[in-house]
């Protein structure tokens, strides 16, 4: 009986051998060896950088507005730590711990809080060379198109664990992209409208290529007098502005300008300008236009109601 026993624990035994032998082998070189929860997951982000995330990631802290937004449309706040003193979107961003400025994020704070995942962007290399000598894992996010940003989102849910919140987001904002598109997208040039795009009046700064506004203006149906210029925010002549004569004004100004639309239609010099003689001037949030984040698609929808208003 014990030998019969004993003959069975054997044949048990050789199975599993086979079998685990049979499974090891099936993997191809490279595989990540995950566990039940899906980690650790390895990525490359926006500066080609290769990051392994071991576990879930509980502590993040954002470098940025745009990704502190980002990590809340994921369903990740209650996992934010700290966030920069210029995070203020949503309105819960405003009581998480502060660890500086955006160009000036402080160190010593963001290792006091224990993080085991940074979000960072271009920016912050000083600051991700700092942290990856302390082991501390960094994300580094660089977008420069709505199509970056949606791909940005897939990164940060899939390094969180958040994959199928991500997924359902994504396809949300392309279908609502899509639906401005699939319009505006049969326009043919000769009727896409010439809009200027003004960031400040003094000097006169515009935004020009590799700049969510000029993606946004391209997909809204529109074309960005300063799409072919040399640098992404280049500070821009009247001259040019007249000579490149407008159909639609649209600015965004930082900070206090005390510029309204009023005081535009009445600037010296500009009355020949198209938008202004046809008094069409508009106003729009920044953040909607120049922040990476899922509200890029509400600046989108916003933008080509402007422009083609009897479209939309």
């Amino acid at each position: 009986m014990v030998l019969k026993r004993r003959g069975i624990t054997l044949t048990v035994i050789f199975l599993l051998l086979i079998f685990l032998l049979l499974t090891g082998c099936s993997k191809k070189t490279g595989d990540i060896v995950k566990d039940s929860e899906g980690f650790p997951v390895h990525i490359v982000d926006d500066m080609g950088r290769n990051v392994v995330i071991d576990r879930e990631p509980q502590r993040i802290i954002s470098l940025a507005p745009s990704n502190t937004e980002i990590l809340f449309a994921l369903n990740l706040g209650e996992r934010i730590v700290g966030v920069t003193e210029y995070c203020d979107y949503p309105q819960e961003a405003n009581n998480k711990e502060k660890i500086g400025g955006f160009s000036t994020p402080n160190i010593e704070k963001v290792i006091s809080l224990n993080p085991d995942l940074v979000i960072a962007t271009s920016m912050h290399q000083k600051a991700v060379e700092e942290l990856e000598r302390l082991g501390v894992p960094v994300i580094v996010l660089f977008p420069k198109k709505v199509s970056d940003v949606l791909k940005n989102i897939t990164l940060i849910g899939r390094a969180t664990g958040q994959e199928d919140v991500a997924e359902g987001l994504v396809k949300d904002l392309k279908a609502r992209m899509d639906a401005v598109t699939d319009k505006t997208g049969k326009i043919p040039e000769g009727k896409r409208p010439r809009v200027y795009y003004e960031v400040w009046h003094d000097p006169l700064i515009t935004a020009g290529p590799d700049t969510f506004v000029d993606d946004l203006i391209t997909l809204a149906g529109g074309i960005n007098i300063a799409g072919d210029s040399k640098s992404s925010y280049p500070e821009i002549s009247l001259e040019v502005v007249i000579q490149k004569d407008p159909q639609i004004f649209i600015y965004s100004h930082h900070g206090d300008s005390r510029q309204d639309i009023g005081q535009i239609y009445s600037r010296q010099n500009w009355q020949d300008i198209s938008a202004i003689k046809d008094r069409k001037i508009y106003t729009i949030d920044q953040n909607l236009v120049q922040r990476g984040t899922p509200r890029l698609v509400d600046g989108l929808e916003e933008l080509a109601k402007m422009l083609h208003p009897d479209l939309f």
